[in-house]
């Protein structure tokens, strides 16, 4: 039987408040709430959406955009059909199997989609087809999750499709709702793994087109590799996790598991840079290395939130030395908590007339010597409290 997949209308389609990934302060948007004010990663946002799928319709049948949300311009519809899915795309042949694409659109736009098998095909190649779910984000609704498109596939993942008789090809727009975020990989938290991380995060930090084979945990590694970056850097890469690897869409990054010796001929003199996670030697050192060296502290120590926390207030274009500059900030703060007076000192005198760059090194800067002043101070009490006694 064939039937059209389409998704429950929206519960609202009143215009409500905005919380700004950047500040995360109230601001006007059309289509988004907020479910916490105690917990501003929980929200609901409003966004366009197209279903890609092999279907029957008065136009006639095979894969296409089957149905769209009014908004969608026709140059993304171009671009969405060009990159999707279709049959026999997945990976895995599984009916359980999904796939994610993530990719930048012409028009500014950022578009995030959900790949899983639906159902028997209806033409003669049999198997299973494929139907792409695709949202469609502008830049502010993308900001609010973080400029993360795996954040968004996540709250894609959770939205109830229904299977819907006859063809539409008009749909509502699409209702995310964020309540859950990806924890960091297993293989960080049991030790022993920072090496296969810090190899993911030196391939997303470069530009060029990179296949990375047989990651583990694909979507978690990502999605904390991603959030290593500034923020002003990812809305330029683009992912293809869990389906099959294909030269035409020319992704940032492509995570794949399967055919991994056919891929490795296929981008043979492509420019596309191979990176095979089973053993292969880390890559030499670039011009990140200082940057990468301060995340595997992190790793080390458990603190991967707190560089999250550092490159979500990375809004302008950042260069090596800016995250060489930051990454020495934080581990000079590291060093103040626990230094001696004479380091204490040493610090004071070179931060006092300290030269910052941006509104970040500013305030980490500030917060540097808060803290050594602070020290010093009770250093200076614990001296004084001894001479009394």
């Amino acid at each position: 039987m064939d039937h059209q997949p389409a998704l429950e209308p929206s519960p609202s389609n009143q215009t409500v408040g905005f919380v700004s990934s950047s500040k995360r302060t109230l601001t006007d948007h059309p289509g988004c709430s907020i479910g916490s004010l105690a917990h501003p990663d929980v929200f609901e946002f409003e966004c366009d959406q197209a279903i890609f799928t092999s279907q029957k319709s008065p136009m006639g049948e095979g894969y296409r955009i089957v149905a769209a949300s009014p908004g969608i311009r026709p140059e993304e519809k171009a671009e969405i059909t060009r990159q999707s899915p279709s049959h026999g795309a997945l990976s895995a042949t599984s009916q359980q199997a999904v796939g994610m694409m993530a990719y930048p659109l012409p028009t500014g736009r950022y578009c995030v989609c959900h790949c899983k098998h639906d159902g028997a095909e209806h033409t003669a190649r049999g198997g299973q087809r494929v139907r792409t779910h695709v949202a469609i984000l502008d830049p502010p609704g993308f900001q609010l999750f973080h400029d993360n498109p795996f954040a968004v596939h996540q709250a894609l993942a959770n939205v109830h499709v229904a299977a819907l008789r006859g063809f539409n090809p008009s749909i509502p727009r699409l209702t995310l709702k964020s309540e859950v975020r990806y924890s960091p990989p297993r293989y960080l938290t049991t030790g022993g793994g920072a090496d296969t991380f810090l190899r993911v995060v030196r391939s997303l930090l470069s530009e060029d087109p990179c296949v990375l084979a047989s990651v583990p945990e694909a979507k978690p590694t990502l999605h904390w590799a991603l959030m290593m970056l500034p923020l002003s850097m990812r809305p330029a890469r683009s992912f293809s996790v869990g389906v099959s690897f294909s030269l035409a869409r020319r992704l940032t990054t492509t995570a794949i598991h399967h055919d991994l010796d056919r891929v490795k001929q296929m981008i043979a003199g492509q420019s596309i840079q191979w990176r095979d996670f089973r053993g292969e030697p880390l890559p030499q050192e670039n011009a990140y290395n200082d940057w990468v060296e301060f995340v595997h502290r992190r790793v080390d120590q458990h603190r991967l939130h707190e560089v999250e926390s550092l490159t979500n207030q990375m809004h302008d274009k950042i260069t090596p030395v800016c995250l060489t500059r930051v990454a020495k900030l934080c581990q000079d703060r590291d060093v103040a908590e626990s230094g001696d007076r004479e380091v204490l000192e040493t610090l004071q005198k070179e931060y006092d007339n300290f030269s910052f760059r941006s509104e970040l090194e500013s305030k980490l800067a500030g917060g540097l010597l808060e803290l050594i002043e602070a020290r010093l101070a009770e250093m200076n009490e614990a001296d004084a409290a001894l001479e009394a006694g």
